[in-house]
């Protein structure tokens, strides 16, 4: 009897709470995270699952003035898991079309005889408000399109953190309340009576049509989309658990990127036909769900703001915290991303802060509790060199190049970790810089056994390792060559996209702005960047090719083979190759790699085949396929050779 009391009082206050917090998240200004609400919603299903509560979608309270506008079909929440193996059972090896989560205010756009006529928040799911004035100051709402039949484009409305520090700032300048996050200003500047040109700093992401015939899966939907001019949030077909694992992986990334809020995946069954069957429930399709990781949140105080400077001169702050306890760590470091981050939310010394750490995911600044006295204050000089700083909207940099030792040792850190030089660690590098064994990373390659002895604390066979292992890094896979120079803006993704255009270094070399900028997804700006930065390189380059370093367009020529498609490979143990060069073979292959075996890993990867390690136990206790380095290449060129 005590409990069944218990439990009716704990349901009437966790409903009331969020009922409560609902609507403060719908007006713009919630109290909590959004982690926290979900812990109170997830009780309030576990205690009565059928509540009416749950079925609430949004809220009905606005003190807008907007005029209210119903939605047909509703615009429904989302079933949601924090499980990998509820989203595997859930997906129950069909189709699936994969999209971020987007943390902002969902929106529908209607269309009219081919023009943008009115755009709705969702509200409570079923009636939500004309917001039609503000959307029209949206770049992202396409103003007119070709179809002339009526129909309806669903996505969300968002605030980037690069548009979020413009915003705030003019927010000021207008005599506003300084917005408190990227996530609540989308809710409060479509609520306010006045200003709705503040709007413009908003982002519109697609992801689904309605009205419109003839579509029979969701890749269709966004394809259509896109090629009406829509931005897309990130869509990819899935068809295994090992995509779908793949795609949380990338979205991790960009979550730590922090450039557009997203706490998670979007997941929705490709097949249309499928949808119809399923149907939906009050509160939910049974066609889609969404993922996200389990997060904590706690609130510090910060103790100081540190500045560094990174290996390309952007001067970066660091917030030194309080220590916390957060998903398992011990957190006592917050990055604030860029200069511009630390004016928009005037962030000091004495700050009462909220920080977020969503699973693996780098834990994140995210509002401001109660405000330090003061205001904020950026370095006046490069705390490396002491050379001058030059802003722009987001960035401070110094530009003092060839005499920045942060820039410098950042540069060679750079190239060591894209050419994969095991053991080579930023502090044994930094010990070479001070005894001026190396100041660009061609000197690596000068290096003996003698000078690396030299070291602190390194014995002669760590040194004979060290010397081994830059002596590998000598042949290497030319995008990873590529990539070790460090040229802002491009990764070795995007060396890999234009070696298919230019497949030799001297064609990439001497390749114009106008050929790359013809290179599908490569716009002139980033093409300026790319040509510049190889201008600024060509000395290194030159030198290391002296020095012996051998760049290979790839180690095995497949053509458009792909014979390790679908598979995925954990590597473990020493390697004759650089670990990164076999990497980025398995992927050329159609591979995938891991960093742990499980039953969706296809091959173990070792030399080392009498090994006990409990990559290898765990392996043999899957039965898992064991090869060697050389078996790999024997498999993938045995492969190639049957195609000739």
């Amino acid at each position: 009897m005590t409990q069944n009391i218990y439990n009716s009082e704990r349901i009437t206050w966790l409903a009331g709470e969020v009922v409560r917090h609902k609507r403060l998240y719908y007006t713009g200004t919630p109290e909590i995270p959004d982690v926290d609400f979900d812990r109170l919603e997830t009780e309030l299903l576990k205690l009565s699952p059928n509540h009416p509560v749950l079925k609430m979608i949004g809220s009905k309270e606005s003190e807008s003035g907007n005029q209210k506008v119903t939605h047909d079909p509703p615009m429904l929440s989302l079933d949601k898991t924090y499980e990998l193996k509820d989203l595997y059972s859930w997906a129950n090896d069909r189709e699936v079309l994969g999209t971020l989560k987007v943390d902002g205010t969902s929106m529908s756009l209607v269309y009219l005889n081919g023009d943008f006529s009115l755009a709705k928040t969702r509200g409570n799911g079923r009636e939500g408000e004309d917001v039609t004035s503000k959307l029209k100051w949206v770049a992202d709402a396409v103003p007119s399109i070709v179809e002339k039949l009526p129909f309806e484009v669903r996505g969300e409305l968002y605030c980037s953190e690069s548009n979020f520090v413009k915003l705030a700032d003019e927010m000021v300048a207008l005599g506003l309340d300084r917005p408190s996050s990227p996530r609540n200003i989308v809710a409060g500047v479509l609520g306010r009576k006045s200003h709705g040109e503040l709007a413009r700093y908003f982002n519109f992401f697609a992801f689904d049509i309605l009205g419109l015939p003839g579509f029979k899966t969701e890749i269709q939907k966004v394809q259509w989309l896109g090629k009406n001019g829509f931005r897309l949030p990130e869509p990819q077909l899935l068809k295994s658990p090992q995509d779908l694992d793949a795609y949380l992986t990338h979205v991790k990334a960009l979550m730590a990127e922090d450039e557009v809020g997203c706490d998670g995946a979007v997941f929705s069954y490709n097949n249309l036909a499928l949808h119809n069957e399923l149907g939906m429930t009050s509160h939910h399709p049974r066609y889609k769900i969404s993922f996200k990781w389990q997060g904590q949140t706690a609130r510090s105080k910060i103790v100081r703001i540190d500045w560094a400077t990174s290996r390309l001169g952007i001067v970066t702050p660091v917030a030194v915290i309080e220590p916390v306890d957060l998903s398992g760590a011990t957190i006592t470091n917050i990055t604030l991303h860029n200069a511009s981050h630390v004016r928009a939310y005037n962030l000091k010394a004495g700050d009462f802060i909220e920080v977020v750490r969503s699973g693996e995911v780098i834990p994140k600044f995210l509002s401001v509790v109660t405000p330090g006295s003061g205001d904020f204050e950026w370095p006046k000089s490069c705390p490396s060199c002491g050379g001058d700083l030059v802003g722009d909207d987001v960035r401070l940099k110094c530009l003092n190049q060839s005499n920045c030792s942060a820039q410098k040792a950042g540069a060679v850190l750079n190239w060591i970790r894209a050419v994969g030089i095991d053991d080579l660690s930023d502090k044994r590098l930094q010990s070479m810089m001070d005894l001026n064994l190396v100041e660009v990373c061609c000197d690596l390659y000068n290096l003996t056994v003698e000078d690396l002895l030299t070291l602190p604390s390194t014995k002669e066979k760590m040194a004979q390792k060290l010397f081994d292992n830059i002596q590998k890094s000598k042949t290497v896979p030319l995008p990873m060559f590529l990539n070790g120079l460090g040229i802002e803006g491009a990764g070795q993704t995007t060396w890999e996209k234009l070696l298919e255009a230019f497949p030799s270094l001297e064609q990439i070399r001497t390749a114009t702005t106008e050929k790359i900028a013809a290179v599908d997804g490569f716009a002139e700006r980033s093409a300026q960047q790319i040509v510049d930065g190889l201008a600024r390189n060509s000395s290194l380059i030159d030198q290391l090719l002296k020095a012996g370093v051998s760049p290979i367009v790839a180690e095995v020529d497949l053509g458009v083979a792909r014979p390790l498609e679908s598979m995925i490979f954990v590597i473990t143990g020493e390697l004759e190759r650089p670990r990164k060069a076999v990497e980025d073979m398995i992927k050329r292959a159609g591979g995938r790699v891991g960093t742990s075996v499980s039953k969706t890993t296809s091959v173990l990867i070792t030399n080392e085949t009498e090994s006990n390690s409990s990559k290898m136990v765990k392996a043999k206790a899957l039965g898992l396929e064991i090869w060697s380095e050389n078996m790999l290449v024997t498999k993938i060129s045995s492969h190639h050779d049957g195609l000739n």
